[in-house]
């Protein structure tokens, strides 16, 4: 069996990409910051890494064939919280992959916020758009894409999903919670229009990128082909929780900058991670967040999308 060693392994994400890979032949490798006591995948391995270490991580990978860097930092309070984990943790992993002899295959899970905003409603990004990020983390996130093109000897494929959601995911839940209490603000302006995966077919494509050698040393944009008002998107929430549609508030660019600001300071008072916060505001201020999945969609032979109305029936069923 092949080896797949996965940062992150224990998210969202990465759960539910361990799962899946056992199921298709893999023994799944979890690269984790700290010991894992509960909910441990029976037949996975676990390895504890720290990425400021390469030596740790060099450790880790020892005989892994194939490997999939999902860890990242979604929420930080500074520039230099993004770089640190998403730039420079990627930089170490890469330096470390190099000197694995049998690792021969590398999957890196970037964002559409690396490429950034589509400013044209009528027009999704696509792949030959030039990268423009407007957010920490999508800067971040780019400089781990730059990090990853340097590897030689291992064939890379980069992918970028947009909103990713599914059973269990902490962001939607969060969403959930204040469609439930009837409050919901606007995501950008009132019309601003969203792609989604719905997590199923994230890990099939990331799969598929595993396994198919046409994919080599390209990116991907990865999503339903099909783009949501932010509006529609709670609509379909409250109607698959069974609760009346919420409030929809639209504040201005500086309202939601100062309310992220308020919440790094609770978080940081309170030790825990800035869900809201200044970066996010800056992504909220952008039009729109669409990507075309057509290149993936050609040349991986992709079968179909699961659509939003379908994926949050799934999530709260």
């Amino acid at each position: 069996m092949k080896i797949l060693a996965i940062t992150g392994g224990t998210g969202f994400v990465g759960g539910s990409l361990a799962k899946a890979a056992l199921a298709s032949g893999y023994t799944p490798r979890i690269l984790t910051r700290r010991a894992q006591r509960q909910g441990l995948l029976e037949g996975a391995q676990y390895r504890i890494v720290d990425f400021s270490d390469t030596k740790t991580l060099e450790t880790a990978l020892e005989g892994a064939h194939c490997a999939v860097h999902l860890a990242a930092a979604l929420f930080g309070r500074s520039k230099e919280e993004f770089e640190r984990a998403n730039t420079l943790g990627t930089a170490n992993l890469v330096s470390a992959c190099a000197k694995t002899p049998a690792l021969k295959k590398f999957v890196y899970i970037s964002s559409l916020a690396a490429g950034g905003p589509s400013k044209d409603p009528a027009r999704s990004r696509t792949e030959s758009d030039g990268e423009a990020p407007v957010s920490f983390y999508g800067k971040s996130k780019l400089g781990g894409e730059i990090a990853v093109k340097k590897l030689r000897n291992i064939h890379c494929v980069t992918l970028r999903p947009p909103i990713v959601y599914g059973r269990n995911d902490s962001g939607v839940s969060q969403i959930a919670a204040w469609v439930k209490k009837g409050l919901m603000i606007n995501a950008g302006s009132g019309e601003a229009l969203f792609s989604f995966i719905h997590i199923d077919d994230l890990v099939n494509a990331i799969l598929k990128a595993l396994e198919t050698e046409t994919l080599n040393g390209k990116t991907y944009y990865v999503c339903e082909n099909k783009t949501y008002p932010w509006k529609e998107f709670i609509a379909l929430l409250a109607k698959a929780m069974g609760v009346k549609m919420p409030l929809m508030l639209t504040l201005p660019p500086k309202a939601i900058y100062g309310a992220g600001w308020l919440y790094e300071v609770i978080s940081k008072l309170t030790g825990g991670e800035p869900v809201l916060n200044r970066d996010k505001a800056r992504e909220s201020a952008a039009p729109n967040w669409t990507a075309s999945s057509a290149a993936w969609e050609k040349d991986a032979a992709w079968l179909g999308w699961t659509s939003l109305e379908e994926g949050i029936k799934k999530t709260f069923s």
